[in-house]
């Protein structure tokens, strides 16, 4: 378990019991770090842990509390998932794409929409062309990315795994790997979050939790930045790092390509941060993920970021999925 540093012993005495201590960690036994949290890098997370954000009266994100049920392990590195699912899913969303793309096609040619809705569907039409085309591409491709964090959830046993090493390896500056840390430990306790606050049983839509964890992650650091705490000036310089961070996801072709959308969100619709979040919370778990609302959103988004004029169609196609799932 971590101690962190401004856990005296003047207040604690010798022995600090493990319930007086509310941000709480664990080594992985079976692949422990190399790299060992600094008192700084502990201090900064455990601001991070206590910081509350409120999304309304009765719903706020807290690290602290979802560690009642989500426990935290440090460990070093995890083999690197593929940016793209395995060949016999690639081939359905491949199916799946170009049944979308004919029925668009036979719509426009009854030519029943306005000239504005008309010009929508014909860009929209060309986004799914070029998405089919990439997913194509990919089934030659064995591209693959590290895991810098992980959440974990079999039903019973809840957890968020940070991989230090791999962080460290990615941001390479004593400092950034402290920044780089934090965001990813708020962007996987926002996956528990969203899990835990919600209803409902199914798997969320990967291009929907990811850009709303990451998102959310960014409105937690922006908001801790702009309070009076001990880390607020870290957490400033956390924010402009994960921004960045954030936004070279908007470069990559595969599943990672949505994550940059939740730079898009933090940019252009910050002030909605509150309702999006708790809204998302609530349903993240009862969406239908096969629904024609959410395939014409995530094929926006996947396996190729859209074009920025394009970004506010996708958030239209956002709102209408979250804003159709029946409680």
């Amino acid at each position: 378990m971590g101690v962190l540093s401004n856990l005296t012993e003047e207040y604690f005495g010798d022995n600090v019991r493990k319930e007086d201590v509310t941000f709480r960690y664990s080594i992985d036994s079976d692949n422990p770090p190399q790299h060992k949290l600094t008192p700084d890098e502990e201090t900064f997370l455990q601001g991070l842990a206590k910081f509350k954000l409120f999304l309304d009266k009765s719903l706020f994100f807290q690290i602290e509390d979802l560690q009642r049920h989500t426990e935290l392990v440090l460990s070093s590195k995890r083999r690197e998932h593929f940016v793209f699912p395995n060949q016999v899913e690639l081939r359905r969303e491949i199916a799946e794409l170009d049944g979308m793309i004919k029925n668009l096609e036979e719509q426009l040619k009854r030519d029943e929409t306005t000239p504005e809705d008309r010009r929508k569907l014909e860009e929209l039409l060309g986004i799914w062309k070029e998405q089919c085309e990439e997913l194509n591409k990919a089934l030659d491709s064995t591209k693959s990315e590290p895991y810098l964090g992980l959440y974990y959830n079999n039903g019973r046993e809840s957890k968020v795994t940070l991989y230090l090493d791999t962080i460290e390896d990615y941001a390479k500056e004593p400092y950034d790997v402290m920044l780089l840390m934090g965001q990813v430990l708020l962007h996987e306790y926002f996956h528990s979050f969203f899990f835990h606050i919600g209803v409902g049983v199914r798997c969320p839509l990967k291009c929907v939790e990811e850009p709303m964890a990451e998102f959310s992650s960014l409105m937690v650091l922006d908001s801790v930045a702009s309070s009076k705490g001990h880390i607020a000036p870290i957490a400033k310089d956390a924010l402009q790092y994960a921004i960045k961070f954030v936004k070279k996801k908007q470069l990559c072709i595969g599943e990672t390509a949505a994550y940059g959308f939740g730079a898009y969100l933090f940019e252009k619709h910050k002030d909605d941060a509150s309702d999006l979040i708790a809204q998302y919370a609530n349903v993240s778990c009862m969406m239908d993920n096969s629904c024609n609302n959410a395939l014409e959103y995530k094929y926006m988004l996947y396996p190729k970021y859209p074009a920025p004029w394009l970004e506010e169609l996708a958030f239209e196609k956002l709102k209408k999925f979250l804003s159709d799932v029946e409680v």
